[in-house]
Parts: C-alpha cells; structure tokens; sequence
C-alpha cells in the first residue's frame, strides 16, 4: 500500500497552499474570454461526421465553448463545413437540417439543443468543405464518441438546455504542426493527436512510457539506474538522438533543464492530471517552432477550463513496486472570464533487482548467455597474496562463510569453501539497482483569463512542481584490498586480500534527486483592425535542484587506516556480512558527491494573424511573429571543486502562410478547397554561435471531400546546448595521453598539452525531413479513417566530443584543432598543443512509413472500434564520428538511438454508454542484438486491457450531487512479459525494456 508522506516530506510540500490561494484569488477575478472568440474567424474544413466530434473539433480550435446534452446529438450527422467562419457559424452550419438549434448563452459558451421549430434553426453558412480531426485511431473507443466522462469541462446549464440531460463544454485545443488558426487539423504535415482518455486506457504508468508505447517512438532512454537520463523522462521519436525531439507546454518552449546538463527537459516535471491531450508531431518542424525540433515536436496541452471541482484518485500496483496519485481541482466562468487551480501529488515506489528473479543469479546460461557472476558478495572472497595456500588451507583463495553476527571466524570454518569463491551479481546486493526509481511529485496548475476593454483579454499561466527521486543501489565494494595481519577480525594470521561488497547495513550507494521546476506566463491578445488579431506573451520557466551520489568517493588514506587499526572501535571487518565497522568509520571511508544545476529561460514574443488577401479559390492567412529568449545555466560539484556556467541569447523572426488554389464543387455550400500550399520560415540568432534560417513548405490535395493527398518538406536545426559552448578549460600534459604523431610518422608525442576546451567553430546540427500520404475519411462515417505516410528524416552536422587522438588522426578536416611547431625541411613541425573539443561530424539518415486504419460501427452492444496502426522503417543509417564508417542500425540494437524495422499496434474496443471495454495489443518486431551477434530479439505482442465505468448512468440514484462520477480499471502488458536477455550488464535491452511486468491501475474521479 501507499504510505503516509513522512515529516520530512510535509515539510518539503508546505509550499503548496501559497501559490493555490494566490492562484484562487486570481481566478476570482478572472474571465471567460469565450464571447472574444464568437467574432474571430478561422479557416474551416471540416466533412460530414459524427455530429459529437464535429463540435468538439470546431470548439478545440476557435475557442467557442459548446455545451450540449450528448444524449441529444448522439446518432447525428453533422454537415461539411467550409470557409471562413466563426465559431458559432461554424457550429450552425454543422447542424444545419439536423433537428438541432444553436444560442449563445449569457458567459459566452454556444448551447446546441433540440429545434423547437423549423424557422429556430440557424442559418448556415455558406460555403463547405472537408477537414478531419483525428484523436487517435488506434485507441478504442472514447476518441470517437463524445460522453460526459470525458476528460473535459463540464458545466451545469440545464436551464439552457431546457431538461436534465447529462451536459458537456467541449474547450478549445490548439493543433500543432502549425500556427495558423483552423479545424482542419490534418494539414500537409502528419499530426497525432492523443487524449487524456487515451494515457489513461493505455494503462501506461507515466508520460514516458506512453510515449514509449506509440509506434512514432522507435527507442528510449531506458529508465531507473540504466537510464541514460538519470531517471528523467525523455523522448526519442524515431529513435533518433536524445534532445533532437522538442518538447512544447501549450505550444511554447520549455527549457532543457538543469538536473539534465541543459540537453533535454524532464517530463515527469508535467503533472499528468493536467495533461488535457498530447500532440505528436513526428517530423522536423524547425521553422515553425524553432531549434531542437530535428526529429519532431512532443506538445503536451494542459486542461484550461472547469467549471465546478474535480478529484481523481489512482491507484497503480504491479509485482514488487505500487504507485498512486491524487488531483484536485476547481474552477469557474464568469461573465468576463475564467480560472482553473489544480493540485496533485503522486508517488511511485522503487523496483530494484531485488525484485525480480531474473537478477538475483547473474549465471546467464539458462539464457543461452555466460555466467556473469563476479565475487563482489557479502561476504565476498579472500585469498593470499603471493598466490600460495593461505594458511592451515590448501587453496589460495576460499569463499568467505556467512556466519551469525558477532560470531568469530576461525580458519576451519573455511574449509568447506577452500579453492572456490563466492560468486553473486553486483547489481543485485545492498539495496539492488533501481529499474524503475522511487519518486514524489508535488504539482500545481493554474490557468486564468480576463476580459480587459472590447474584443482584448489578459491571460496567465503557472506550473509548479516539486520533484524528489531515489534509486537505491548496490553495496558497497570493495577490489582486492589488503587485509594486514594485525587486523582483529583477520582470522589467518597473515597478511590476506579481500574482494567483497559490505552487507546492506553498512549502507549502499544509490542516487537522489531533488528539483523544483516553475513556469509562469503572462500575456494579452485581441483583435487588430479587420479580421486581424494579435498576442504577445512573457514567460519565464526555471528550475533549481541537487542531485547526490551516494557513498560514491573512496578515502584510500582512511580505509587502509581502518584495515590496518587492532582497535576492533576503530577498525573495518571485510569477514561478516552484517555490521562492519561503526558509522564515523564507515562516513570516514566514504563520501557522497552532490551536484547542484540550476536553469532558466526567459522569452517574450509576438504574434499577428490574419487575412491578407482574398484569391479566386479563398482567403490567404498569414502569421507573423517575433520572439526573444534569454538561456541560463549553473552547474557546481563542490567535492570535486568543478563548475561550468552558461549564458546566450537569442531572437527570432518567422512568418507562415497558407495560400488556396483550387475550390471544388458548385462554388456554394457544397464545395471545398481542392488544392492548397501552406509556406513557412524562420530566422534565429544565436549570442554564442550565430544564425540559422529555416524554411518549411507543404501541399494539400482533395480530389474529393473525404481524400486527402499532402505532402511537406522542412528543414530544421539543433543549437548546441550551453554546456558545448561554454566549456571550461582544462590542460594537462600530452605525454599522459600516449599519442602519436601520423604526421610525423606516428611518433609518440613527448612534449605538449592538450586542452579541454570551448570549440568557436562549433555550428548547430542540421535536419531535412520530407512527407508524402493520403489520408481517407468517407463522409457520414463514424470515425472510420485510413492513413498512410511515408517519411524521411536526415540529421548531418552531429555534435560529438573528437579525442585527442582522432583530431591528429584527422587533422586535414580539423586543422583547427591542432597547433603545431614551425617545419623543419618540409615536415610538419612538432605538436605543441592539441584541443579536445566537439565538432559537427556525424549524421543520421532514416525513412519509413506509417500507416493507420480505424473503423467503427454501431452493434446491439454500443459503439464498436476496430483499429490498427503500423510504423516500418526502412533505412537508419549513422556516421558516428570522423574516419568511421557508415553503420546499419536498421534492426540492431544500440544502446543510445537506433530503430527496429517494425511497431504494431491493433485494437478492438466497445462504448455503450455507461460502460467500455477495450484491448490494445503492441507488436515490436525482430531485431539483431548489438554488435555482429546473430541473436534474435523482439518478435513479441503486448497485450493492454482497460474498461471504465459510468457511475452516474449505471446508479443515477447513488450519486445525486455529481455531475461526473466514472471508475475505470487498466492493465498493461496483462501477460506479464519480461525483458528478454542480451549479453553483458544490465543484460536487457534497456532502449525497449520495461521490468514493470503486469501493471494494473483503478481511477475514479468525481466532478461536482
């Protein structure tokens, strides 16, 4: 079970109450800015569909509220909607000869309800075309209908309505890919949209192994003490490198945090209860958003509105390990505006190879591996020191017996273990490594707008979140010490060596991490003269922690000390599993490393959008925007007297246009954009390294309503991260390198220095992605879709850190790099200094397809989803570094980015309405393990099962002051698949390994 947060802990979170009442406080003077966008208007394309996801597609986009009965509209058809309309005309041309009429109510929203009249309906209009939105086609069933569990709004407006019907606000969601305001969210670039539902019914524990679980994400970073992240959460679409995906909070930059080195940002700092939806956009997008987007943007889309409270409670358990969660939120609409506070608090405990089988023997062979046991055991080995017989034995080496504590050892008790070891996996003694770590996260959400003077409004953001990791760790070790003769738990009398870990008791090493992240935005928007509208906003994220290392540094001074006292107080005894020695002996050994990083990034911007022009086939609306940032980065270990600092800034212009060419049908109501081009590009400026200019450019074709054809092209960038560009010198001797010369016939270095150093030539890597597909959508269906795309990504101009040695070895394409002595008689002169530095030298080149189909279908039962979804890559090619050769990491498995030749995923789910049901079942094809092996790994399923319930239509009774009341059950991989075996620690493919085994999660929230 969970456990109480201890007072420690409480202490920590005290903080929380603060920023909620100042955040309350706002709120009550907040706004709904919903009648601002009624005027607004915005490029629709929309076929006829489901009349629920019609509305709630034309209310994500332009900001109008919707509020309506699902009972009502469920089974309608909503009409095609195309042109340059508002929200509320959108919404009357969607329900125009459905039998239902649109109001605006009095905070703005538009209520949709049931005609009373043929003349109360609204008219449309004029003008039609396709569009679609899509949720996710392989999760069933709930992106397809809309309920009142929704994970969405919900308000009590029954006098609106006229009865006492469940009610729902659908709220606006940005799409990204794009900023460009319009409903047709499947623009010339792939856009993948997931839903809180969606995270939830995948049964996945966190962000991270969500993302994980999608077919886009060919690779990970790997969590626990393996992760090469240090337990943060990290993305890798494609597979690519990590840090070349960005990662976006409501469609802005976020900065890669301190606890990370400044490389990538943390996704566990997200509360997952604020997580309205996730947009995946799996292709290079640099002109639209900026650096760090080579492989693809992650845009996480926090909840915005609420009117009422809100709490969820979860709870999550699998073998070895629990978590849970609790959120709570209120929130309201006013006349003049609105404000959402939410507050969470989760915890997840450690799994660590103590906890599962598969690590506490590392003899691998019933594996078809080796045995990889090594004598660091508690107790370990001794034996002697010249490699003769310790005395009254006739072995050199004998295991050391475990015996009661305080109880002595005396030469015969090794007789039983004389000439053999004890052998045992490292990782798995004291405390064992963490697989997945132990974390709390304190989290708050805030979000409020206000109406200032006309058609302008004044909005906030603010996230608050404490974050304290740990991860347990092996004992402490200890590598053929030597135990002299004298000391008092010596049992040979003579001087002897020990190999052992200390027993668990004496403490183990491990990892801590402790971070406070905050992000906070400000900013205005309105409306210019025309159909022009601006915003500009100020924001600040940063965050600050200490990591701390445990018992990692040695004192050799005072651990030969401790071996060499006669004083049993002031000695070490290597011959006992249990209590060693005491704890000022013991903290005299060994120290912990802490670390210390701060971070912080600062940006104001500014957008216009609009009109520019009306063309034979539309209108042509264009966005102009400019931003500046300020970057800050702090890194200090004081044990080791290290410290790195950084600072730029940058600024950045870019605009972004779509341009119709062609309208099809009969020029009214019935037609819709056949052909048109959507251009962008971007011009960023860097302090610290320069410029980069970026441009984009995509085609939409529909040679019918429910077909489109597109395809894109993008360049994007990289820059390097503060730590590669404000590296802190360090000189030592070349003579300690061992170099050799090639320019002067490979002989050794003898004088000179080589330097750790800042390289000014450095440059920002560079990536090109290119897509083409067909989406098919056939009008009037449910939500039946068919996608397909084929893509390519090239990333050139990798940063990498050159040796000493390979900067000499190719010094032709570095000269730089290398200073050297005057000639003598035409041979180049000596080495005088070599840096040792990052250059722009590697580079990726892959390309794949994916595919995506969904059909739904109403039985006896209820609503019925069938989907499946497929990623096939076919090329990974990498150039590591200067004078290697291309490699093939199509297939085999790499420990840092790679991609295997397939993702599957097929799905089968049912709604009736006050319940679901659904299974979801993940394929990862084979693959090569590392190196030129030949075993085969991967060729499996994973198979997910979730169901929720719908309390308040099953016991509408029970739950009278609830307006939402819904339980819902997870479990993930149900057939409790393990990692397979690969050679060589941690023996398990840390890029697609999850040792949760069978997760199983409940949920239950209430809103009132």
């Amino acid at each position: 079970m969970l456990t109480k947060p201890n007072a420690r802990d409480r202490r920590h979170a005290c903080w929380l109450p603060l920023p909620i009442a100042i955040s309350l406080l706002m709120g009550c003077s907040g706004v709904d800015a919903a009648d601002l966008t009624l005027a607004a208007r915005y490029q629709i394309e929309q076929p006829s569909q489901d009349m629920g996801d019609a509305l709630r597609a034309i209310s994500r986009v332009t900001g109008v509220s919707v509020i309506v009965d699902a009972r009502v509209i469920a089974g309608r058809t909503a009409r095609a909607v195309s042109g340059h309309l508002s929200g509320a005309e959108a919404i009357a041309a969607a329900i125009q000869g459905s039998g239902l009429e649109s109001q605006r109510a009095p905070d703005g929203a538009v209520v949709v309800r049931p005609a009373t009249s043929p003349a109360a309906v609204p008219a449309a209009a004029a003008g039609s075309t396709p569009a679609s939105f899509r949720t996710n086609a392989v999760f069933p069933p709930e992106t397809v209908q809309t309920s009142a569990d929704d994970d969405v709004a919900i308000a009590t407006a029954d006098a609106a309505i006229g009865g006492d019907g469940r009610i729902e606000t659908i709220t606006r969601v940005e799409v990204t890919g794009s900023r460009l305001r319009r409903v047709d969210a499947e623009g010339p670039a792939p856009v993948n949209v997931y839903t809180a539902r969606d995270i939830e019914k995948s049964g996945q524990p966190n962000l991270q192994r969500f993302l994980a679980s999608l077919t886009e994400v060919s690779a990970t970073a790997g969590e626990g003490a393996v992760s090469r992240t240090f337990g943060q959460g990290t993305v890798q679409l494609r597979g690519l490198p990590l840090g070349s995906t960005l990662v976006l909070v409501n469609g802005r930059k976020v900065q890669a945090v301190g606890s990370s080195t400044g490389a990538v940002f943390n996704l566990n700092l997200i509360p997952m209860a604020a997580i309205e939806r996730i947009e995946v956009l799996p292709s290079g997008s640099s002109a639209v958003y900026g650096g760090d987007a080579l492989a693809g943007v992650v845009n996480v889309i926090l909840k915005k509105a609420l009117d009422g409270q809100s709490l969820t409670l979860r709870l999550g358990a699998g073998k070895g390990f629990e978590d849970g969660s609790v959120s709570l939120a209120t929130g309201g609409r006013f006349a003049d505006g609105s404000y959402l506070v939410m507050g969470s608090y989760s915890r997840t405990s450690p799994l660590t190879m103590l906890d599962r089988a598969f690590f506490k023997d590392a003899d691998y062979r019933r594996f078809g591996g080796g045995d990889e046991r090594l004598n660091y055991c508690a107790p370990g080995s001794v034996r002697s020191t010249n490699g003769s017989n310790l005395p009254g034995l006739t072995a050199s080496v004998a295991g050391i017996p475990a015996v009661a504590a305080g109880q002595p050892l005396r030469i015969s008790d090794f007789q039983a273990t004389a000439g053999t070891e004890n052998l045992c996996n490292l990782y798995a003694t004291g405390g064992g490594v963490a697989l997945v770590h132990g974390v709390q996260t304190y989290a708050l959400h805030s979000q409020v707008e206000h109406r200032l003077a006309g058609t302008w409004s004044a909005f906030g953001e603010l996230m608050l979140t404490e974050d304290r990791m740990r991860a347990p760790g092996n004992g402490l070790p200890l590598t053929n010490v030597l135990v002299p003769a004298a000391n008092p738990f010596n049992p040979f009398g003579a001087d002897v060596r020990v190999t052992a870990v200390l027993g668990a008791e004496n403490g183990t090493q491990g990892y801590a991490r402790q971070s406070r992240f905050t992000r906070a935005l400000v900013g205005v928007k309105g409306e210019l003269a025309g159909d022009w509208e601006a915003e500009m906003t100020v924001s600040t994220s940063r965050d600050h922690g200490s990591a701390r290392s445990k018992m990692d540094n040695r004192n050799a001074t005072a651990l030969d000390a401790a071996l060499a006292s006669t004083n049993p107080a002031s000695g070490i005894n290597l011959f006992t599993a249990g209590r060693a020695a005491n704890d000022d002996v013991l903290h005299g050994i060994w120290s912990d490393t802490v670390r210390r990083d701060r971070g912080r990034k600062d940006q104001v911007s500014g957008i216009v959008r609009g009109s520019v022009g009306q063309l034979w086939a539309g209108s042509v609306d264009a966005i102009v925007g400019a931003e500046a940032v300020r970057d800050w980065y702090d890194m200090s270990i004081p044990v080791q007297s290290s410290e790195a600092h950084g600072t730029r800034t940058s600024s950045a212009v870019y605009g972004e246009a779509r341009v119709p060419l062609l309208r099809g049908g009969d020029g009214g109501r019935n037609s819709w954009d056949m052909a048109a081009v959507t251009l962008a590009g971007r011009r960023d400026r860097y302090s610290d390294f320069g410029a980069a200019s970026t441009f984009q450019g995509g085609i939409e074709v529909r040679p019918s309503r429910g077909l489109l054809i597109r395809g894109s092209a993008a360049g994007s960038f990289k820059p390097p991260t503060l730590l590669q560009t404000h590296v802190v010198d360090v000189t030592r001797s070349a003579v300690t390198s061992r170099l050799t010369d090639p320019a002067r016939n490979n002989e050794p270095i003898t004088s000179g220095t080589v330097v750790r150093t800042t390289n000014t030539e450095l440059r920002p890597e560079r990536g090109q992605s290119r897509n083409i597909g067909a989406v098919w959508e056939p009008e009037g269906g449910l939500g039946t879709r068919f996608s397909a795309t084929y893509w390519q990504l090239r990333i050139h101009g990798m940063i990498t850190v050159l040796t000493s040695q390979a900067a000499l070895n190719y010094e032709s394409l570095f000269p730089y790099l290398v200073t050297r002595g005057p000639s003598v008689n035409g041979q180049p002169g000596p080495v005088l200094s070599v840096k040792n530095t990052e250059v722009n030298i590697g580079r990726v080149d892959t390309a794949g397809t994916d595919a995506d189909f969904a059909y739904v279908w109403k039985s006896a039962l209820g609503r019925v989803t069938a989907g499946a979804g497929a990623t096939r890559v076919n090329k990974y090619r990498v150039v590591v570094t200067a004078g290697a050769p291309e490699v093939d990491r199509l297939g085999r498995r790499f420990t840092d980015y790679w991609a295997p030749q397939w993702k599957g995923r097929l799905s089968l789910g049912v709604d009736e309405g006050a319940w679901s049901l659904g299974l979801t079942s993940r394929y990862l094809g084979s693959y090569l393990d590392a190196g030129t092996s030949t075993r085969r790994l991967g060729d499996f399923w994973q198979h997910d099962l979730a169901g929720s319930l719908n309390l308040k239509k099953l016991l509408p009774n029970v739950l009278p002051g609830f307006k939402v009341a819904t339980f819902s059950l997870s479990v993930a991989n149900a057939t409790a698949r393990e990692p397979q075996f690969v050679p060589g620690s941690p023996n398990f493919d840390v890029t697609q390994g999850d040792w949760r085994g069978r997760y199983a999660a409940a949920r239950l929230s209430l809103d009132w």
